[in-house]
């Protein structure tokens, strides 16, 4: 029962790094302190790429820094993104999101308090960065033209202390399925 209460205050914590506290002149992005000239085509895969793993899997099958392919949408959350970061929520594809109250099936989790431990194991940070290991300095939106539920592909690097019950993607690119 604490395990999954541990988890949520761990992934609640770097979102708060993550988001700072600068203003943005772009009312719909907040966070950013400047328009930041990313090339879009260093991050954004053309070809997906093969051997990805759903974001529950990985989470049970991988060791911090191993090299990964995930799959998932682009969720599980009521608010995904980042503020002005490269950084995202990932749901497991397999995972659906339901509304608040309803009563949830097998694989169909709401946004309620209920299902915040389900929501832990099958949702993970996604961290868009750059070659120092630093998420860019771009809105999410921004960088990959990408909405809530939209399935991705990313490849990066897991980052996990299973001790705080963290678990991260530091990605390198990102592939849209459209």
């Amino acid at each position: 029962m604490l395990r999954p209460i541990v988890a949520i205050s761990a992934v609640a914590l770097m979102l708060c790094t993550l988001c700072g506290c600068g203003q943005s002149s772009d009312p719909t992005r907040a966070g950013g302190d400047a328009p930041v000239d990313v090339d879009r085509s260093d991050y954004v895969l053309t070809e997906e790429p093969t051997g990805a793993i759903g974001v529950i899997s990985a989470r049970e099958e991988t060791q911090d820094q191993e090299e990964i392919v995930m799959v998932g949408r682009v969720g599980g959350r009521d608010n995904p993104w980042i503020e002005g970061r490269a950084a995202f929520m990932m749901i497991d594809a397999a995972m659906t999101v339901v509304a608040d109250g309803a009563e949830s099936a097998e694989n169909e989790i709401c946004m309620d308090d209920c299902c915040a431990g389900l929501r832990a194991e099958c949702t993970t940070l996604v961290k868009i960065v750059d070659a120092d290991g630093k998420p860019l300095a771009i809105d999410t939106r921004d960088l990959l033209d990408v909405k809530e539920n939209d399935m991705v592909v990313v490849t990066g690097k897991v980052q996990r202390d299973d001790d705080e019950g963290i678990f991260t993607i530091a990605a390198n690119s990102v592939y849209l399925r459209r």
